[in-house]
């Protein structure tokens, strides 16, 4: 009777048995770890959490010029405002303080036998920063003296006037922008032409 027969694999038929193990066991592996792979950052939804913001990634946007530049206009406006307001308060001071000695020296060469046709002759030297026009009225030719101040600057002007009345000389100071009209009276007293305001002339007293 003949002995079991011991089947001897092939070398090529182990080989191709290993093979197969070996990718079942690498098959088998890899189903029970089950790692579990996120998507790309940037297929992220945006409503996950931890996908990346739009607006925090994105670079903020520039604001407007005008938006940046609208406080510092504002500010340059008030300034500019505020130099015109002190330009005009110390033409104005000025002004006053020259019509004011105009009109004393002008009545007083007056007292002395004539109005003074000149500055030179009333002893007085024009403000630097004002134009400066001295006339004499054609109708009130020897009775009359007038002054007008054009600041540079600005659109106020003044003006001041002496007038003898008789043997007494009355003398007023003016500011405005207007035309230069008629003189009035009222009493002995002089007044500014219509649309001027005056100025007082009369000096301090201590």
């Amino acid at each position: 009777m003949a002995g079991p027969v011991l089947l001897t694999p092939a070398p090529g038929g182990l080989a191709l048995r290993l093979a197969v193990i070996g990718a079942l066991l690498g098959l088998g592996l890899a189903g029970l770890v089950q790692l579990p792979l996120g998507p790309p950052l940037s297929r992220l939804p945006a409503s996950q959490p931890g996908a990346p913001s739009t607006a925090a990634s994105a670079a903020p946007a520039a604001a407007p010029a005008s938006a940046d530049l609208g406080p510092l206009a504002a500010d340059a406006d008030l300034l500019a405002n505020l130099d015109r307001q002190e330009a005009l308060q110390d033409a104005r001071q000025q002004a006053t303080v020259f019509l004011r000695r105009f009109v004393g020296a002008a009545i007083t060469r007056f007292l002395w036998g004539a109005l003074g046709g000149s500055l030179d002759g009333l002893g007085l030297e024009p403000p630097e920063d004002m134009a400066v026009k001295l006339t004499v009225p054609a109708n009130l030719a020897g009775q009359a003296v007038q002054l007008e101040l054009t600041p540079h600057q600005g659109q106020e002007r003044y003006l001041a006037r002496v007038v003898a009345l008789g043997n007494v000389a009355h003398g007023v100071a003016c500011r405005g922008g207007g035309p230069v009209g008629g003189f009035g009276l009222q009493g002995d007293r002089l007044l500014c032409p219509p649309g001027w305001q005056e100025l007082s002339v009369q000096p301090a007293r201590r």
